[in-house]
């Protein structure tokens, strides 16, 4: 198999995923994603914790938030889950700071340039949120182009935080 290199996408220092989007992974996190299948997150989680262990130092993870009207119709955030599981394994704070502003189109059907402007401005700091001088992982549960976790952390870091990194399930090749 021929390994494609990947940049790290713009504001970000890493991206660490468990691995390709692709055989039984692919699988699970579809399962995990689309058809509820909660009884992953143990799973899945601890992988995903193995990656972030990985980045130390790490002060907080931030899931990657899921607008209102997605969260309602999934009635989870799968990145909330996989942080939470995480977080619990290796004693890291778990806060959701940012929210989505704006509802975005499902990335999964959009080509790269598409992606970048679908969630330009689409993510914001939560007012209670404080983040300045703090070391933060975004967790999310597929990268394909990066677009989403550049904009999180483009909002993470003109909020004050001083590294911003990211973990995946999965990602594409």
């Amino acid at each position: 198999m021929r390994c494609r290199c990947h940049s790290t996408p713009a504001n970000l220092e890493q991206v660490r995923s468990v691995g390709p989007f692709d055989g039984w992974l692919r699988g699970a996190v579809v399962q995990f994603k689309y058809h509820g299948e909660w009884a992953r997150t143990a799973h899945l989680g601890a992988l995903l914790a193995v990656s972030v262990a990985l980045l130390q130092p790490v002060d907080m993870l931030v899931p990657v938030p899921l607008h209102p009207t997605r969260l309602r119709q999934r009635g989870f955030n799968q990145s909330l889950l996989l942080a939470q599981f995480a977080g619990n394994v290796l004693g890291l704070e778990v806060t959701e700071a940012l929210i989505r502003t704006r509802r975005t189109d499902a990335q999964v059907t959009l080509g790269a340039e598409q992606r970048k402007a679908n969630v330009a401005g689409a993510f914001d700091l939560k007012p209670s949120s404080v983040v300045t001088g703090l070391s933060i992982v975004l967790i999310d549960d597929v990268v394909t182009t990066g677009s989403t976790l550049s904009a999180c952390a483009k909002e993470l870091i003109s909020a004050g935080a001083v590294s911003v990194k990211a973990v995946s399930l999965a990602r594409e090749m």
